[in-house]
């Protein structure tokens, strides 16, 4: 039985030990702005099961930049917070150098309790993320793979859950791996244009205010089975999506992609959808240097496959739940002594 399937334990004890006064060292998280980083402490609960605190940002231009009313915590910000959670367990107790490559192959999750995540407005939003390690594949002492599972915690009610399948490869077998996977070295993202190509979607279509947050554009509707049809546009000077160069389209970019896509596919009013579960497999590294095609099919009355193509090869797919937030009921979640 997985963490997700148990009862969960009781929060207050793991909560009780945890700060919010400040964030985390940066490195811990892999980010390099100081601002990108929500974790703000971490403790050992059991021989592989943690909890992170995080706290919320209220002025962010890109996890703020949300039209849902009434207004959640954006489902992109605690996906980014649930991996700077796992990231913090793999350095700081699971072994794995600072100069590791992470390698997310599978990422699923829920959030089952919405009323939780009603942001307070007045004050920063605070949440634990208890995480379990499991499966844990070794060579000698080097941690190759794991799933990390989390239980998103607010106001002492368990909001959601997570699952991170990962590998971890070190700086220099990364390096390999992308150039023999490519036959050449990939360009970096510091590298490419930084003009954005094509016409973007409109910003509140897909429920974000700022255009710059927009990662679609040349939006078709086909028919035939297919709701929709865009083009992968992820601006390369992205603040959060590109806080530091990469050789490729991060997995933050294409879930943001994929709740777009979903959303947009759900029908107005955009600010009443809320994506709600995610269920992604990344097949392949995302290349900077070729199109990227994004097509939505539905797979059920809320549910929507979000298939993300370059070169005719599927390179991810998604599954994206989107609720409609119209019948929402519910305060926001208390400001507890236990969160």
């Amino acid at each position: 039985m997985t963490i997700a399937e148990q009862e969960r334990p009781e929060a207050a004890p793991a909560a009780a030990e945890l700060a919010y006064q400040r964030s985390m060292d940066r490195v811990l998280v892999h980010r390099r702005a100081v601002m990108e980083v929500f974790v703000t402490d971490a403790v050992r609960l059991g021989e592989d099961t943690f909890a992170v605190a995080v706290q919320a940002p209220r002025a962010h231009s890109y996890y703020n930049d949300h039209t849902q009313r009434p207004a959640l915590l954006d489902p992109l910000f605690l996906l980014e917070a649930a991996r700077q959670a796992v990231t913090v367990v793999a350095h700081q107790w699971l072994g794995v150098a600072y100069d590791t490559s992470f390698l997310i192959s599978d990422w699923t999750t829920e959030f089952t309790d919405l009323a939780a995540l009603r942001a307070r407005g007045d004050a920063p939003d605070e949440l634990v993320i208890e995480v379990a390690a499991r499966d844990l594949r070794r060579r000698g002492t080097r941690l190759l793979a794991a799933t990390l599972e989390c239980v998103f915690v607010v106001g002492g009610r368990r909001a959601g859950t997570s699952a991170v399948v990962a590998g971890y490869l070190s700086r220099d077998g990364y390096t390999a791996h992308r150039e023999k996977n490519r036959g050449n070295v990939p360009p970096s993202s510091s590298d490419m244009p930084r003009t954005r190509v094509g016409t973007p979607v409109e910003p509140a279509l897909v429920g974000r205010e700022r255009a710059g947050n927009v990662v679609l554009t040349d939006l078709e509707r086909p028919g035939g089975g297919i709701a929709l049809r865009a083009t992968l546009d992820v601006p390369v000077r992205h603040p959060a999506m590109y806080d530091h160069p990469l050789d490729h389209v991060p997995a933050m970019a294409l879930m943001e992609a994929a709740r777009q896509a979903a959303v947009l596919a759900a029908g107005a009013p955009a600010e009443r959808r809320y994506a709600r579960a995610f269920g992604a497999t990344f097949h392949r590294f995302v290349e900077l240097d070729s199109p990227v095609t994004v097509t939505v099919t539905p797979s059920g009355d809320a549910r929507r496959t979000v298939d993300f193509r370059q070169g005719g090869v599927s390179v991810c797919t998604a599954e994206i739940t989107v609720a409609d937030l119209a019948d929402l009921a519910g305060p926001p979640a208390p400001d507890t002594d236990g969160r």
